[in-house]
C-alpha cells in the first residue's frame, strides 16, 4: 500500500489546520476541517491532480467548519459530489448558529452532514480507511479520526501539543474531555502522530509525558 500523504491548509482568524489526506500515486483525496474558503481550497486540490471525495469534521464550532458548503457545492459541479461526515452528537451545533458560534461573528452557518458517525465506525475512500473515536469533551459530539494502518491522529480540537481544547463553550464538559483523552487517546501507541485543529503537530507518547493536563500520566 502506498504511503499516506497529510497536508496541511492554515485557514481563518483562529488559523485553523485544514488536513488534506491522500495515498500517494492516488487521485482521491480527504479534507478535514474546511474552516474557510472551501472553493479555494478544493481548487488547489484539485490543481494537485486530488479529487476530493470526503470531508471529515472533528466537530462543529464555527472555525473548523466554515468552507463546507462551498466545497460540497463545487465538487457536485466537478466530480458529482462529495460525502460529509461527522459525529451524530454534534447535529445540533452544527444546524444552530448560535452554538456553533458563527452567529457571533456576523456569519450565520449551518452544516447538514451527510453521514453522523459514531465510536467505532469505519470510513474508507479509495484505499484509506480511518476509525472514528468518540471524544466528548470540548464538544458532546467532538470526534477524532484514526488511520490505524498509518499510525496517523486527526484530533480535532481535543488534543494539542501540550494542551487541550477549552470546554465553556456549549455542550463543553472538562471531565469528559479527561476521560476521552487518558482512555481513549493515550491508550494509542506512543509513535502516533497527532495532528490537532490548531497549532504544532505532536505524538501520543510526547502528550503522555509533557502534556501539563495529564501530569499523572507517562509514556
Amino acid at each position: 500500500m502506498s504511503k499516506l500523504t497529510v497536508g496541511c491548509i492554515v485557514l481563518g482568524r483562529l488559523e485553523t489546520n485544514c488536513y488534506f489526506l491522500h495515498r500517494e500515486g492516488e487521485y482521491e483525496a480527504i479534507v478535514v476541517d474546511p474552516a474557510q474558503n472551501g472553493d479555494k481550497v478544493f481548487l488547489k486540490l484539485r490543481e494537485k491532480g486530488l479529487s476530493v471525495k470526503a470531508v471529515l469534521l472533528t466537530h462543529g464550532h464555527f472555525d473548523h467548519l466554515l468552507g463546507v458548503n462551498e466545497m460540497k457545492e463545487l465538487s457536485t459541479v466537478e466530480f458529482g459530489g462529495l460525502t460529509v461526515y461527522a459525529g451524530a452528537a454534534e447535529e445540533a451545533l452544527l444546524s444552530d448558529p448560535e452554538l456553533n458560534h458563527s452567529a457571533r461573528i456576523g456569519k450565520s452557518y449551518t452544516v447538514k452532514p451527510d453521514v453522523l458517525v459514531k465510536d467505532g465506525d469505519v470510513i474508507e475512500v479509495g484505499s484509506m480507511k480511518c476509525k472514528v473515536i468518540a471524544t466528548p469533551g470540548h464538544s458532546v459530539g467532538s470526534v477524532c479520526y484514526y488511520f490505524e494502518e498509518d499510525d496517523v491522529l486527526i484530533s480535532g480540537d481535543t488534543l494539542f501539543f501540550e494542551s487541550v481544547g477549552r470546554t465553556d463553550f456549549p455542550t463543553g464538559d472538562a471531565g469528559a474531555l479527561r476521560v476521552s483523552v487518558e482512555e481513549k487517546l493515550f491508550a494509542l501507541k506512543d509513535e502516533i502522530k497527532v495532528y490537532p485543529g490548531h497549532g504544532d503537530f505532536t505524538t501520543i507518547g510526547h502528550e503522555k509525558q509533557y502534556n501539563p493536563f495529564f501530569s499523572s500520566v507517562k509514556a
